[in-house]
C-alpha cells in the first residue's frame, strides 16, 4: 500500500535551501511517520493568531505556560492537543494523551506529553512526545520610579 497520502510539505522548524534560496521541502518518509510528526509539532507550537493568512491555525498551549504543575494543567494540555490535532491534522486520530510524571520532571519547567495516534488510512499506530515548557510564576519585582527634570510641567 502506498503512503503517498500522508503527503508532502514545507520542513519544519522552516529552512532555506543553500544553493537556490528557496523554502526546504519536507524529505521526511511516509514509512517512519516524520511529517506527521512536523505537522503535530508545527501546530501544537503555533498560538492562534500568529500565520498571518490563518489566524485561528495553531494550539492554545503557550496559554498554560504560567500555570502550576497540577492535573488540572494536563487536563487542559489533553484537550488542548486532542482539540488542535482533531481540528489541523486531518490524516490521524489522537489514541491517547499521557504524561511523564517521572520525580525529575515533577518540580522541573519541563512536562513532556506523550501523544499516540493512528493514521487514519492504514491503521497504523504512531506516537510522539512533545516537550512542553512551563514557566515558574515569580513575583513581580519593585517597581523603580526616577524623576526626570527638576519636577516642574513647561507650559
Amino acid at each position: 500500500m502506498s503512503l503517498d497520502f500522508l503527503g508532502r510539505g514545507l520542513k519544519f522548524p522552516f529552512r532555506f535551501q543553500r544553493r537556490s534560496g528557496g523554502a526546504q521541502i519536507s524529505s521526511a518518509t511516509s514509512r517512519e511517520h516524520e511529517h506527521i510528526h512536523e505537522s503535530i509539532i508545527q501546530i501544537l507550537g503555533t498560538r492562534p493568531g500568529e500565520r498571518f493568512m490563518r489566524p485561528k491555525f495553531g494550539s492554545r498551549l503557550k496559554d498554560l505556560v504560567f500555570e502550576a504543575n497540577d492535573e488540572v494543567l494536563k487536563g487542559l494540555i489533553r484537550h488542548y492537543v486532542i482539540d488542535a490535532v482533531k481540528r489541523w491534522e486531518k490524516r490521524v486520530v489522537i489514541t491517547g494523551v499521557s504524561f511523564d510524571d517521572s520525580p525529575s520532571n515533577k518540580d522541573s519547567n519541563l512536562l513532556p506529553v506523550r501523544i499516540a495516534y493512528r493514521v487514519i488510512r492504514s491503521q497504523v499506530e504512531g506516537n510522539l512526545v512533545y516537550p512542553f515548557y512551563r514557566e515558574p510564576r515569580q513575583s513581580a519585582p519593585p517597581r523603580q520610579f526616577r524623576s526626570v527634570g527638576n519636577g516642574h510641567r513647561p507650559y
